[in-house]
């Protein structure tokens, strides 16, 4: 892998990336990509957590208990299987239970440009942009806005983040308020 300076940003970026993760401009867009990752049964997620079980003591006492001292041999047994954890949502797997996701994609323009306008503008702006660009519905741009950041893993902004509990504190004030209101009447 060699570092190379992206055309659009100029920022140092891999050779083997899809687009520039700083600005989204396409790096080499007939290069495909090709993946195969385990992700959570229940959540999808891809943050996963794996370990041994190891030697069980309980087994091996109570194989020694029932058959004598050939039973703690009994301790070994399922040691080799790996037990995965869900990072996300907490759900606990054997191996064999997980997920296996192949995806092979190319990078079109349209899907860089989406990637640019989501960083710059957010999710609302990229939605209402690709609306306007592609003369569309608003529920097909959202869902084509949506798919885009997850495929690149595109984390909401920080004006997004900040500005999603706003709605619920005003109507809680007003709450308060009429309640307050209420008690002096009576």
């Amino acid at each position: 892998m060699a570092l190379i300076n992206c055309a659009e940003c100029g920022r140092e970026v891999s050779d083997k990336a899809m687009a520039c993760p700083h600005c989204g401009n396409p790096i080499n867009q007939q290069s495909r990509q090709s993946e195969e990752y385990l992700c959570c049964p229940k959540c999808n997620s891809r943050e996963l957590h794996a370990e041994h079980n190891g030697f069980s003591g309980g087994k091996a006492l109570t194989g020694a208990l029932l058959v004598g001292g050939i039973g703690l041999l009994a301790g070994t047994i399922g040691s080799k299987d790996v037990q995965i954890t869900c990072l996300k949502c907490g759900n606990q797997f054997k191996a064999g239970e997980a997920k296996v996701v192949k995806n092979i994609s190319v990078i079109s323009d349209d899907e860089a440009e989406i990637v640019e306008v989501i960083k710059s503008q957010g999710l609302i702006g990229a939605t209402k942009w690709y609306k306007d660009k592609k003369n569309c519905g608003l529920a097909e741009a959202k869902k084509v806005v949506d798919e885009i950041r997850d495929k690149y893993e595109i984390s909401p902004s920080a004006k997004e983040v900040n500005s999603s509990g706003k709605g619920c504190s005003v109507i809680l004030l007003i709450g308060l308020v009429i309640t307050i209101g209420m008690i002096t009447l009576f």
